[in-house]
């Protein structure tokens, strides 16, 4: 077995699921994090408190201090591996990699990868399409500049932050009002998230039509290779929030291959060259358009799809890549099941009723694995404008897609069916 440690910064999200991969690989768990032990999910504080991951309080944006407490820890014990648990944690893990050298991509990469606007001039300059964008600092955003983006990109156009992520602060705009609403809302309201500051660097692209998906694989011994490809679905626009997730998107074979093509060259172009790999792209009908690249696990449960689908683990391949042991590809003999998850969400104002019942209702379902609801009874509920709004989720396996898609209609009746219109409830 292994020896060692593997040091998890930010564990967030599907980062949460690298603490069990790592100790069922043999190392000890220690979690980097910004965060108070209280203040971390529910899952890390249990592994806490269970004494199987120990928790250290350092600033995670400072990779000095980070470096200083990795280091501090190699003197104990062999630290076998450096690993971002969310978004914001990939340029610090990556730069203490490097110091402790273990595996990891180089800090070059990692700044590549947090900067979409340097991240689409890095893919473009390697042959792989994006969206034309304009990058737009918005303590700059005088009337001018605005009118000269808008000359460039024209409309209808998308605006987002070059470092968020979760759909934050994304949104299509019509025409030019709209454009200078969003960047004055920016101006005006940035987003803290987790100790970053989202808003004050915007890049405006052109808007790209057709359907999304993202593709999820690792590096390793260097070889890409794709696991998975997930369709996306999204909520009504001019927000992009995501709403639903399928693994596998059942394209035909020569999309499939071509969406593969296309990931193999994007993330070569970005100097990824180990670890995890979350790609998304839209389908156009001249071909994939890719849309950005994270050196991590696709969030919104999407590795629990993909091994419920595919048996195949991306957060145990992320821990092994990054301590540089080898990865067994996933089983080519396998046939797949397809996996969903459907996020609550509501089009309108509302007020949710009897959260227990909907999850015993949803529990029910047929291939229904887990199924939760984060607000209480009476909950105020407003359309989602990113995925802090949504309320609940469901997982769902099934033997194939129209089994899945019957499942997924059963969840969003009763979702539907356990929420009143706000105005019908104050009345």
């Amino acid at each position: 077995m292994p020896d060692g440690t593997v040091l998890i910064l930010e564990p967030e999200s599907s980062g949460v699921d690298l603490i069990p991969a790592a100790l069922g690989l043999g190392f000890g768990v220690h979690i980097g994090d910004r965060r108070a032990a209280h203040e971390l999910p529910t899952a890390v504080r249990d592994a806490i408190a269970a004494g199987t991951a120990a928790h250290v309080q350092v600033d995670t944006r400072s990779v000095g201090a980070v470096a200083d407490m990795a280091a501090a820890l190699a003197r104990r014990t062999q630290v076998a591996a450096v690993v971002p648990g969310f978004e914001y944690s990939i340029s610090t893990a990556s730069a203490v990699a490097q110091r402790l050298g273990v595996p990891g991509i180089t800090p070059r990469s990692a700044e590549l990868l947090r900067d979409k606007r340097r991240m689409k001039q890095a893919l473009a300059a390697h042959g792989v399409r994006v969206a034309y964008g304009v990058p737009l600092a918005v303590e700059r955003a005088d009337n001018a500049v605005l009118q000269d983006v808008a000359r460039k990109v024209g409309f209808p156009a998308v605006v987002k932050p070059v470092n968020g992520c979760g759909s934050l602060r994304v949104r299509r705009v019509e025409d030019f009002g709209e454009l200078c609403d969003q960047v004055e809302l920016s101006r005006r309201d940035p987003i803290d998230d987790m100790g970053l500051s989202i808003g004050g660097r915007l890049l405006v692209e052109s808007y790209v039509t057709g359907p999304e998906v993202s593709v999820e694989g690792y590096v390793a011994e260097g070889t890409v290779r794709v696991v998975a490809v997930t369709e996306k679905q999204l909520g009504a626009e001019p927000h992009f929030v995501e709403v639903g997730h399928i693994v596998d998107a059942g394209l035909e074979p020569a999309a499939r291959a071509e969406v593969e093509r296309v990931t193999r060259a994007a993330v070569q172009a970005l100097g990824l060259h180990v670890g995890v790999f979350h790609l998304e792209a839209r389908l156009t009908s001249s071909g994939p358009v890719v849309i950005e690249v994270a050196a991590r696990l696709g969030g919104d449960r999407i590795p629990e799809l993909v091994a419920a689908s595919y048996g195949f683990d991306l957060p145990r391949a992320m821990i092994q890549a990054l301590a540089g042991l080898p990865v067994t590809p996933p089983d080519a003999g396998r046939r797949p099941r397809v996996a969903g998850v459907r996020f609550f969400s509501v089009p309108h104002p509302a007020v949710l009723g009897d959260p227990g019942r909907l999850v015993r209702r949803m529990s029910a379902v047929t291939g229904c694995r887990d199924a939760s609801v984060s607000h209480a009874a009476g909950a105020a509920l407003r359309p989602a404008t990113d995925f802090r709004d949504r309320f609940g989720h469901a997982v769902l396996v099934a033997d194939d897609r129209a089994a899945l898609d019957a499942a997924l209609a059963q969840v969003d009746t009763h979702v539907e069916q356990s929420v009143r219109s706000a105005a019908a409830w104050a009345s």
